[in-house]
């Protein structure tokens, strides 16, 4: 009888309250007090979670806090979608304003490690990670990854295919904001970036102007393929990949008669780690290549791999527009 009372009495106070005094008392015959989840408990409650990267499914049991960032484009994403407090250590080239797109926060995380094609398993498990962050380029970073994972930690081992095109970069954006819990920061940075990429779409320049897109590693000068993002970008601002003149369709090293039969309007040359043109200086000067469109007209253009490359990230609209406006230059200056 006492209990229906008190219930009747409830009903004149507000629903919240109503509940709390029809509750059941507890041992010491008072009602417990109606609680709210805090955010702490919703946040925690978000947790485990699966990520799926490149058709494989990674379970992650909390929140990430120790991220190692093996390659330098899921580092400098990870810093932006997280801070370099919860970064246990990223790429030693993201440390370099050459290398990496976020140097300033990269320099701020204690461990770099050391750069290479071969990461070693146990120095990374030695800094106790809880989340792995990698970019299968080379078999060595792919074994790496099998093995970290074999140990039971969660890897995300990104395909380097990824990296080659803005929807690429858009689309890890989204997923790196899903396994570090920063999926409105994700979304935020890709959106600005789309909307970005979208403008730069519609200034794309008539007449198919032809180029080159050339790189340099280990003293050898190379032809890039389509399948970069500094050519593929090109392609899709409007111009035609000369190399399919002389049958290039994967990156290769190129000489100066190579380069002629390209007759390219427009050369594009990576910038790697503030190299500049000089890597290229020898080619470019050889007198058979002294009346190409490209040359004659001075339009070669070096582009930052910091803004054109598989590590621009959400760099990689300075780069495209950069590259917007040196094709729609050659177009203007001696047509289509």
């Amino acid at each position: 009888m006492n209990k229906e009372i008190a219930c009747l009495a409830g009903g004149i106070l507000t629903v919240g309250l109503a509940l709390g005094a029809c509750a059941a008392p507890d041992d010491t015959g008072a009602a417990p007090a109606a609680t709210s989840p805090t955010s702490s408990d919703i946040h925690a409650a978000q947790w485990p979670r699966t990520v799926e990267v490149d058709g494989a499914a990674v379970d992650i049991p909390s929140e990430p806090k120790r991220i190692v960032a093996v390659s330098t484009e899921t580092a400098d994403l990870a810093l932006q979608l997280a801070g370099p407090d919860r970064v246990a250590a990223v790429s030693k080239a993201s440390q370099d304003p050459a290398g990496g797109t976020q140097a300033e926060l990269a320099s701020q995380v204690e461990v770099a490690l050391p750069a290479g094609t071969d990461p070693d398993p146990e120095q990374i498990l030695a800094l106790d990670p809880d989340l792995v962050l990698t970019t299968a380029r080379h078999g060595g970073e792919k074994t790496a990854g099998e093995q970290l994972q074999a140990t039971g930690v969660a890897v995300l081992n990104f395909s380097a295919e990824t990296f080659a095109s803005p929807e690429g970069v858009a689309a890890a954006t989204r997923t790196l904001g899903r396994a570090l819990g920063e999926e409105e920061k994700a979304e935020e940075l890709a959106g600005r970036f789309e909307t970005s990429i979208s403008k730069l779409d519609e200034a794309k320049v008539a007449g198919a102007p032809r180029f080159a897109a050339l790189m340099s590693r280990g003293g050898k000068v190379m032809a890039m393929a389509d399948g970069q993002m500094l050519p593929g970008l090109a392609a899709r601002a409007g111009g035609m990949n000369a190399g399919g003149a002389v049958g290039i369709t994967q990156p290769r090293p190129i000489d100066a008669e190579m380069l002629a039969k390209m007759a390219p309007e427009v050369i594009f040359v990576e910038d790697f780690r503030g190299q500049g043109l000089a890597p290229f200086a020898e080619l470019l000067a050889n007198p058979a290549l002294a009346d190409i469109p490209a040359v004659k007209n001075q339009r070669v253009h070096a582009i930052p791999a910091t803004d054109a490359s598989g590590v621009s990230g959400l760099n990689t609209d300075r780069g495209y527009a950069a590259i917007v406006e040196a094709l729609g230059l050659a177009v203007a200056s001696y047509g289509p």
